[in-house]
């Protein structure tokens, strides 16, 4: 029996001592590793000190101000060059290139803004509720909305991109509230 215990306790011992040698050779191996990291760390911020310098030199403005004298062949804005913004009105005979506004994608409740009300409840905005003419009738079932599209309003527009005549794009909230406006 005491053989046994001898055997035993033998073989958890040179277990015990392998186990030791092969920790100890694996946190020197990573010892190595961390040596090497923290010297390609030093080595790293010394070439970012060294490029923060060189940029420096390169941004200075004395330096930056003798390459464009050198160089480019500037000269000292006139205040002839300056106009208003008035004075830059498109010909009457060409008419000014306006291209058509792309459509916008339709909707869906997912994208549609919300607001929240003062009872803690959460209303969809304006642009995509359903208006009173576009609500469904009771006894229809309530399809899918869809937002109001732009139109082109009638009359005259303002002078800009979208003025010499040319209706500007304008969504239906905005003709309502024009024609609220009028009826007062």
């Amino acid at each position: 029996m005491i053989h046994r215990g001898l055997l035993f306790w033998s073989v958890i011992a040179v277990a015990t001592a392998i186990g030791l040698f092969a920790v100890k050779y694996k946190v020197q191996d990573l010892e190595e590793r961390i040596d090497r990291t923290n010297q390609k760390i030093v080595e790293s911020q010394q070439a970012t000190h060294i490029l923060k310098i060189e940029w420096a030199h390169l941004n200075e403005a004395e330096r930056i101000e003798h390459l464009v004298q050198a160089h480019l062949n500037l000269e000292q804005a006139s205040i002839k060059q300056v106009v208003r913004l008035e004075s830059l009105k498109t010909d009457s005979t060409s008419p000014p290139r306006r291209d058509t506004p792309l459509p916008s994608p339709p909707r869906t409740g997912n994208d549609v803004p919300s607001s929240t009300l003062p009872g803690g409840g959460r209303v969809a905005a304006e642009a995509g509720s359903p208006s009173p003419a576009s609500a469904p009738l009771s006894g229809r079932s309530a399809g899918p909305t869809t937002p109001p599209r732009p139109t082109l309003a009638k009359g005259s527009a303002p002078s800009g991109p979208a003025g010499a005549g040319r209706g500007a794009a304008v969504s239906i909230d905005d003709i309502l509230s024009r024609n609220e406006g009028e009826h007062r």
